[in-house]
């Protein structure tokens, strides 16, 4: 590490670890509310499990338990403290930052691994989720080494950590549990041989198999990690504006031309059945409302690509700033993007993977929901390619220079 690079990381740490005692104060939103959405959700499972041992799940079957047990763990310690758990969120982010430079540094150089840390410090998605307890605090730093041991873990004892990993993002966020067969697959074309994915595929799952027994025996039916159904008509339906509706549950549906409210139309007493009816119904939704559902995918894309949502503030300075806001930030996306896309040429293996890995955080927006949330864990990924990016342009300057 260079001495450039000791000095960055000094006043990033600086930076994240100052930041988290204030979060509440900086955040407008947390000075609303300082557990709001699903922080008060995690709070509550946490605090539960900490003080009387029971985990119950209070959002249906909805909830991955590895970011609420490890919020337990910390209140287990010095109590009902959400500051202490943004102090941990802190250090996790901390963790995100020192993978994407490992990472960056390997797949391209230590100036663009520089450009990186500094981006990757002063995102303000990736430095305003570290105030709010939300599961993108862990699934982040899992992603980051998990792609970084599916790209250069190559011993035996390298290969079964990256499995870990990734059962752990799976714990994390139950929409991840198939990229643990993506990964491995990934794995099988690199190689050639069968050895190395099958560890993967195989650490991965047994990571995740007490969960799901669990699990799957409390509710008497085979649950991977969570259930989707509920979510899937929660983002597809006649109201549904690309993000998560908050009145959902207040509104009515009209599907094969029946008009029920939400409540009568899940009416099954069994979560997992009510989970499928769920299921049912945004199925039926999309076939019968298939134009409205490709508007509605769009209007999600254009959520996930504006800096801080769709917005129409009546206020013309408001509007103006958060127009400047969306360039900005299409600009970083053009950046990410190109870097990414130069990146295919000098890394044959590792840049199918970044796709992969993309592909799939997109295609969970497009079924579910989009906003800056959702594209939260391909956020490292742009990161890198921006900074490499930046590392060529500076570097051309300063040989045009010479």
């Amino acid at each position: 590490m260079s001495r450039v690079a000791l000095w960055l990381w000094l006043a990033v740490i600086a930076l994240r670890v100052a930041y988290a005692p204030l979060a509440t104060q900086i955040d407008p939103l947390l000075r609303a509310d300082p557990l709001h959405g699903d922080a008060a959700v995690h709070d509550q499972i946490a605090w539960r499990l900490a003080s009387t041992g029971e985990f119950r799940l209070e959002k249906g079957l909805i909830v991955a338990p590895a970011y609420p047990c490890l919020m337990a763990g910390v209140y287990a310690l010095v109590g009902h403290a959400p500051q202490a758990v943004r102090l941990l969120n802190a250090l996790l982010g901390l963790l995100t930052l020192l993978g994407l430079w490992h990472l960056t540094r390997r797949v391209a150089s230590e100036r663009a691994a520089n450009f990186a840390l500094v981006l990757g410090a002063l995102h303000p998605h990736l430095l305003m989720i570290t105030g709010w307890l939300y599961t993108e605090n862990l699934v982040l730093p899992l992603a980051v080494w998990s792609l970084y041991g599916l790209c250069y873990g190559r011993s035996g004892r390298e290969v079964a950590a990256t499995g870990v990993l990734l059962g752990l993002l799976a714990l994390t966020r139950a929409s991840f549990l198939p990229f643990a067969l993506i990964g491995a697959l990934w794995l099988l074309w690199r190689e050639r041989n069968a050895r190395m994915p099958m560890l993967v595929l195989g650490v991965a799952l047994l990571t995740v198999t007490p969960y799901v027994a669990f699990i799957s025996l409390r509710y008497g039916a085979f649950i991977p990690i969570g259930l989707g159904g509920y979510v899937l008509l929660w983002a597809n339906n006649e109201h549904a504006d690309g993000g998560f509706d908050p009145l959902f549950l207040e509104r009515t549906l009209t599907i094969g031309g029946e008009t029920k409210p939400v409540r009568a139309w899940l009416d099954a007493p069994d979560p997992v059945e009510r989970d499928r009816q769920a299921l049912r119904l945004a199925v039926r939704w999309i076939r019968e409302n298939p134009t409205d559902w490709l508007a509605l995918l769009g209007r999600k894309l254009a959520l996930t690509c504006s800096a801080f949502g769709l917005q129409n503030p009546e206020s013309r300075t408001t509007a103006a700033a958060l127009r400047f806001a969306d360039g900005v930030y299409w600009l970083y996306l053009a950046l990410a993007g190109y870097g990414l896309w130069q990146l295919c040429r000098r890394e044959r293996f590792a840049a199918p993977l970044f796709a992969l890995f993309l592909g799939w955080t997109l295609l969970t927006i497009l079924l579910y929901a989009g906003g800056s949330r959702p594209l939260l864990p391909a956020q490292p990924l742009l990161v890198l390619g921006t900074g490499w990016t930046l590392a060529r342009f500076t570097e051309r300057r300063s040989g045009g220079a010479q």
